[in-house]
C-alpha cells in the first residue's frame, strides 16, 4: 500500500472509509415500493430488507478486536468493501424475497467490518481532541453524505425505472475501495497478546454494557423512523419514493452538519451531550408524526439527523475510550453490534406494540418512537446524574471510570 505523508490526504482517505456505514438506508427509501412489489409477504417479513444488514453486522463487529489481531488493516478492509458491494447490488439481478434479503445480510457482514474499523483506524493514527473529531467527521458528516447519495440516488432510479433500480447506487463505493485500498498507509501493529472472547466480553466495564444496550434501544426506535417514514409520505400521497428518500436523506444531513462540531461540543459538555442528542432526535420524530405537509416532515427530519449526529460518535467514542490496545482488546465493535442488533428487533418490536394497541403501522409508529426516545433520554440522564461525581470525564484521554454512561 502506498504511503502518504500529507496529513490531510491521510484524513481525508480515514473518513472515508465511514461512506457506505449507513447506506443499508436506501431500502428504507423505496420501503413502500418493495412492499408493493411482494404482496404476498406480510410488511414486517418485508422491512427485513432494511432491517437484516444490522443483525448480520453483529457478528465481524462482536469479533472485531480477533479480526484486527489476525489480519492487517488492508485486509480488512478489502474485505470489508467488497462484500458490501456484492451484498448491495446482487438484489438488482433477483427477484425472489429471500435471496435478497440473503444477500442484504451480505452486505451487513461488510458493514460489520468497515464501521469498527473506521474507529480503529482513527484511534491509531490520531488522539485527544483531533480524534473525537475525526470520529465525528466519519461517523456522521461522511458517513451521512453516503446516506444522502445512496438514498436519494437509490429513490430516483427506483420512481424512474423499478424498485429494482435502486439497488445500482451500490456500484458507487468500488471509486472508495481503490482509493483508500491503494493511498491509506496501514498502522502500525502493535506486538500484542490475541486476546480471548471470554477475555474481551469479561474485561468490559459496566459502561461498556450500559452504552451498547442503550445504543440497541436507541437504534431499534430510530429504525421506526426509517422504515416508516417512506410509507406516511407515499401513502398519504404527499410525495413519491423520490421526496422519501429525500426526508431520509435530511435525516441525515441533520447528522452530517453536527458531525463537523462533535469534537468541541463532546469537550463542552463530556456526559451529558448523548441525552441531548437522544432527546433531539425524539423532538424531530414527534414532529414528523404531527406534520402533515411534506415541507414540515422535511424539516422535523432534519432535527431529528441532529440527533443522531451527537449519539453515535458519543458512543463511539466513549466505547472507544474504554478499550485496551495494549492488551489487543477493542470494544468499539460492541457499539456496532448494538447498532445492528437494535435494526433487527425494530420492525418485531413495534409489530408486538402496535398490534397491543390495536394499531397500523405510520404515524404511530412514529409517535411510539418518539415517546421511547423520551424515556431512553431520561434514563440515561438519570443514570449520568447518579454517577460519581469525581468520575466525570473532562478529559480526551482513554478513562478507567466504570460509572459514567
Amino acid at each position: 500500500m502506498a504511503k502518504t505523508k500529507n496529513v490531510t490526504f491521510l484524513k481525508f482517505l480515514i473518513v472515508l472509509i465511514a461512506f457506505q456505514d449507513v447506506a443499508a438506508g436506501v431500502a428504507g427509501s423505496i420501503m413502500a415500493d418493495l412492499i408493493v412489489a411482494f404482496p404476498e409477504f406480510p410488511p414486517s417479513v418485508v422491512m427485513l430488507i432494511a432491517t437484516i444488514p444490522g443483525f448480520f453486522q453483529i457478528f465481524p463487529s462482536l469479533f472485531y478486536g480477533k479480526l484486527a489481531n489476525a489480519f492487517s488493516k488492508r485486509t480488512l478492509l478489502f474485505t470489508g468493501l467488497l462484500l458490501f458491494i456484492i451484498g448491495g447490488i446482487m438484489p438488482f439481478f433477483i427477484d425472489n424475497l429471500f435471496i435478497i434479503i440473503a444477500f442484504r445480510g451480505l452486505l451487513g457482514l461488510g458493514v460489520g467490518i468497515t464501521l469498527p474499523l473506521s474507529i480503529d483506524i482513527i484511534s491509531s493514527f490520531f488522539n485527544g481532541r483531533e480524534r473525537d473529531t475525526l470520529i465525528g467527521l466519519g461517523t456522521s458528516t461522511v458517513a451521512c453524505i453516503g446516506a444522502v447519495f445512496f438514498q436519494v440516488a437509490g429513490g430516483m432510479l427506483a420512481d424512474a425505472y423499478s424498485w429494482q433500480f435502486g439497488f445500482l447506487v451500490y456500484l458507487f463505493p468500488i471509486w472508495i475501495l481503490a482509493i483508500t485500498f491503494l493511498y491509506l498507509p496501514e498502522p502500525n501493529r502493535l506486538q500484542v497478546e490475541n486476546a480471548s472472547l471470554k477475555e474481551i466480553l469479561f474485561s468490559a466495564s459496566k459502561t461498556v454494557y450500559g452504552f451498547t444496550l442503550g445504543q440497541v434501544f436507541y437504534t431499534a426506535l430510530v429504525f421506526g423512523y426509517v422504515t416508516n417514514i417512506s410509507i406516511i409520505i407515499q401513502a398519504e400521497k404527499l410525495g413519491s419514493a423520490t421526496e422519501a428518500g429525500l426526508a431520509i436523506s435530511l435525516f441525515t444531513l441533520g447528522t452530517l452538519l453536527v458531525g463537523f462540531f462533535f469534537g468541541r461540543l463532546r469537550q463542552l459538555w463530556p456526559n451529558f451531550n448523548i441525552p441531548f442528542g437522544i432527546i433531539l432526535t425524539a423532538a424531530g420524530i414527534l414532529w414528523c408524526f404531527y406534520a402533515k405537509d411534506l415541507t414540515f416532515i422535511f424539516m422535523a427530519s432534519l432535527v431529528g439527523g441532529m440527533g443522531l449526529g451527537i449519539v453515535i460518535p458519543g458512543v463511539l467514542s466513549r466505547i472507544s475510550d474504554l478499550s485496551n490496545i495494549a492488551k489487543g482488546i477493542s470494544f468499539v465493535g460492541f457499539a456496532a453490534a448494538a447498532q445492528g442488533l437494535g435494526a433487527i428487533i425494530s420492525p418485531f418490536m413495534y409489530q408486538l406494540t402496535l398490534h397491543s394497541f390495536g394499531q397500523v403501522g405510520g404515524r404511530f409508529t412514529l409517535f411510539l418512537a418518539a415517546i421511547g426516545l423520551l424515556a431512553l433520554a431520561i434514563i440515561w440522564l438519570v443514570i449520568t446524574s447518579l454517577s460519581k461525581k469525581g468520575s466525570v470525564q473532562t478529559e480526551y484521554e482513554p478513562s478507567n471510570s466504570t460509572d459514567v454512561i
